[in-house]
């Protein structure tokens, strides 16, 4: 009763008459497609460029590549085609005309429609000016039944940008992590930097702090983007960069020098980092000699355990990456050294083991190259580790029609490949053990129609965690949009996850397989009847192994901005019921600048969020977030309360 009375009163708001200026039309959808297309251990950095660029827009009528590169899911070649489009013929006026250029289709304009700008460019450097912005957040777990105790996450994020130098500062404490300046070094993560660009010679400088991608990311690709969405507009990565490292994830970074001679598609980038990273350390009783077991990601300390792999080992790195070409074909070479402080070791006996990484010292060599016309674009990247072997990936995008765009991609990672800062296209967590092919088509069926289908099938050729023998999976994905007018979309999406795993139990010799099955149906509703008044329905479903598990959500989001007062609102109300963990579901919910939030939804019970934004002047901006999930456990309710608090300011 009471869910479906608050679902009621959320339809009947849409409906109210408000005249201001509202959030940019599909801008959190646009954001919730962009996580789903990137690496998930680094989708704050994802949204921190998000945010930067929702701040601070793309001036694509400048016709300037660099300026234009700052949207980073762009490939090379969009860049360098929306670039001499308005160099050529003037500026773009609707962003339906993105669409029509030769590398772009309607989904890659969409994705960018939130983060540019069309206004006339009037000279001097694109995008560029002198500010300051300084961000404060604090989140909290308030004590439930279960525990006392509160949980307090602080973040502080300072960046300056100006025509020729930027420098940014970013320190944030984990939950159970002490901030003090006894016994520990004030924040537990601080990370900072300086950049320099130019127009000369020398392009950019940055010491600190800074992330890399080269190629297709075999190599170096520590930004994040590229996971494994089937439906992405493009298995290609996103342009050459170095750039600087704002993230508050605590490990896949470089911390030292780079600069570019020449530019980032034509020139060197030459660079060297020296960091510290969370690993686990062991110690081998039979000699006293100390190794490194594994990397240890998350970044959060609160235990012993945690606080004894926090910054155990140095990792230093020096490299380079050399690019050159003209418009229709672009290469580079990328070499790395890389040596860490302890030396790997498996540390357990059995085949699991084999191919794992062991020593001190790796070398690093990839060749990428890129081709194409306006209907064909070849991609490619070979790569080879020393010690192990090697690994490939290419693929090619077509337009065969106006309104088909095609693309298919072909990987191979050896199980001894091995690279610490690499993300290209691939089922599993690392670009390592992996065969498959990975193919997808879209489609404008008819007018506002819009249909996407994708499968991957790829083979594990040696053991993997639940896996112990080689193994194979596939992945199926359809989905369809329908846009009869603006201020209205509706989609259906259908996902199909196929793999063979163990099965459990007790077990002599090799365990037996069996191939578990997971689909999952969402569809989603979003009306604005109102520039002032968005309203976001959702519903999923979710089954495991036809039907062994189930799972079931409803959640409805309202956004709402007001002519008198500088206020929005954003709220959400969410049911849902699964049968386990195993058959959860998840929800792109608002949240915090430079921040996201997709809770997992598992067990029976509801979810509950109002998030409340105060922006009396352009440069000042406060957010208050308060969410309560509620799930049954037994024969109470496990009840947990989230508060969260910013303060945004720009000088």
């Amino acid at each position: 009763m009471r869910a479906a009375l608050v679902i009621t009163v959320i339809f009947l708001l849409q409906h109210l008459g408000t005249s201001a200026q509202s959030e940019a039309v599909g801008e959190a959808e646009a954001a919730a497609e962009i996580l789903a297309l990137s690496d998930e251990y680094n989708a704050e950095g994802i949204f921190e460029n998000l945010a930067e660029l929702r701040e601070r827009p793309v001036l694509i009528n400048s016709g300037d590549e660099e300026e234009i590169a700052r949207l980073f899911f762009l490939t090379e070649f969009q860049v360098k085609v929306l670039a001499d489009y308005v160099t050529r013929n003037g500026p773009v006026v609707s962003v339906y005309e993105i669409a029509l250029l030769p590398g772009f289709d309607r989904s890659t304009a969409m994705l960018a429609a939130p983060y540019l700008s069309l206004d006339v460019f009037t000279g001097g450097p694109a995008g560029r000016g002198g500010s300051t912005t300084v961000i404060v957040t604090s989140s909290a777990r308030l004590p439930s039944v279960d525990s006392d105790e509160t949980a307090v996450r602080s973040s502080l994020r300072l960046r300056h940008k100006g025509a020729a130098f930027s420098y940014g500062l970013t320190a944030e404490n984990d939950p159970g992590e002490p901030f003090g300046f006894r016994g520990t070094p004030g924040a537990d993560f601080v990370s900072g930097h300086i950049m320099y660009e130019g127009q000369g010679s020398l392009s950019r400088i940055i010491a600190g702090d800074y992330s890399l991608r080269f190629g297709e990311g075999l190599v170096f690709s520590s930004s994040g983007w590229q996971g494994s969405r089937l439906v992405s507009p493009t298995f290609m990565t996103g342009r050459t960069v170095i750039s600087p490292y704002t993230s508050t994830e605590e490990n896949n970074f470089f911390r030292g020098a780079g600069c570019v001679l020449g530019t980032m598609t034509k020139g060197l980038i030459v660079f060297v980092s020296s960091n510290a990273i969370d690993a686990r350390v062991i110690a081998d009783p039979g000699d006293s000699s100390v190794y490194i077991s594994n990397l240890v990601k998350g970044g959060l300390h609160d235990t012993e355990s945690a606080k004894s792999a926090h910054n155990s080992l140095t990792e230093n790195i020096a490299g380079l990456h050399i690019s050159a070409g003209k418009d229709m074909v672009r290469g580079g070479i990328t070499a790395s050294f890389t040596h860490f402080s302890l030396p790997f070791s498996a540390g357990v006996c059995g085949a699991e083991t084999v191919y794992d990484f062991s020593g001190n010292e790796l070398l690093n060599l990839g060749i990428d190259l890129k081709a194409g016309t306006g209907k064909i674009h070849l991609f490619s990247e070979a790569a080879w580790s020393f010690p192990g072997s090697g690994a490939f990936t290419g693929g090619i995008r077509a337009t065969p029609a106006a309104r088909v765009t095609l693309n298919l991609t072909g990987r191979h990672y050896a199980p001894d490949y091995h690279t610490f800062h690499a993300n290209s296209y691939r089922s599993g967590s690392s670009v390592s053990n992996e065969s498959g092919v990975a193919g997808n088509i879209h489609v404008e069926a008819a007018r506002h129609l819009f249909l996407s289908a994708g499968a991957d099938i790829y083979r594990i050729p040696w053991l993997r965690y639940r896996s112990s023998a080689p193994s194979t999976g596939s992945s199926v994905e359809f989905r369809s949009e329908y846009t009869p007018r603006d201020g209205l979309n509706l989609r259906l999406s259908y996902v199909a996850n196929d793999r063979e795993y163990d099965v459990q139990g007790d077990n002599t010799g090799v365990a037996p397989s069996q191939r578990d099955k997971r689909e999952q149906l969402t569809a989603m509703l979003v009306f604005s009847p109102s520039e002032t008044v968005r309203s976001t329905t959702r519903a999923g479903y979710c089954r495991l192994n036809g039907g062994a598990e189930r799972g079931y959500m409803l959640c409805q989001d309202l956004a709402l901005s007001f002519s008198t007062v500088p206020v929005r609102v954003w709220f959400r109300y969410a049911l849902y019921s699964t049968d386990s963990y195993a058959s959860r579901l998840y929800a792109w919910e608002n949240d915090m600048l430079y921040g996201f939030s997709v809770p997992a939804l598992y067990g029976e019970g509801s979810r509950t969020a109002l998030m409340v934004s105060w922006k009396p002047f352009s440069s000042l901006e406060l957010r208050v977030k308060y969410a309560v999930s509620m799930r049954q456990e037994g024969q109470g309710n496990e009840i947990s309360r989230d508060v969260r608090v910013q303060g945004k300011i720009v000088f």
